[in-house]
């Protein structure tokens, strides 16, 4: 294996607030770049080569895999994950906890593991909870008629 030294440059744009523990990687092929007026909370990690755009915020404990590429006006919840290589459009939210396994190219919110549209993880998660609660129900039905039968 061959060590690829990270050689590169970390650019902070002007009016940048980076938080505590937060940990920005120099880049290997191009710089790493924060743009203008971005907010990053505490205990934030931004990878390699990454660009993120201008007035942009990160809350705390976002992970950002190297070489992705993030437009302006983005805002991440707490918790986000981003993975390598990846594209996402400015204009863009994601809610707390949620992963992001492909390019986002459109201006929205999103939501959940893999990241879609807020309103489709709105769904998935109802469905689950619909779900459970039928189960519950069933269980519950099964185990009371499991009991004897006291006029037997």
């Amino acid at each position: 294996m061959v060590k690829k030294p990270q050689s590169l440059k970390v650019r902070i744009g002007n009016h940048v607030e980076v938080g505590a523990n937060t940990c920005i990687d120099r880049g290997s092929w191009r710089d790493t770049v924060i743009g203008d007026h971005t907010k990053i909370d505490n205990l934030v990690q931004i990878g390699h080569n990454v660009e993120i755009g201008k007035n942009c915020l990160l809350c705390g404990q976002v992970g950002i895999a190297g070489s992705v590429t993030i437009g302006d006006y983005v805002t991440f919840g707490g918790r986000v994950s981003i993975r390598d290589h990846v594209c996402i459009a400015s204009k863009v939210r994601l809610a707390a906890n949620s992963c992001v396994t492909k390019n986002i190219n459109e201006a929205g919110d999103y939501g959940g593991f893999p990241a879609v549209p807020i309103h489709e993880w709105r769904k998935q998660v109802a469905s689950v909870r619909q779900i459970s609660e039928e189960f519950q129900h069933h269980k519950k039905m099964k185990s009371a008629s499991d009991l004897p039968n006291p006029r037997a």
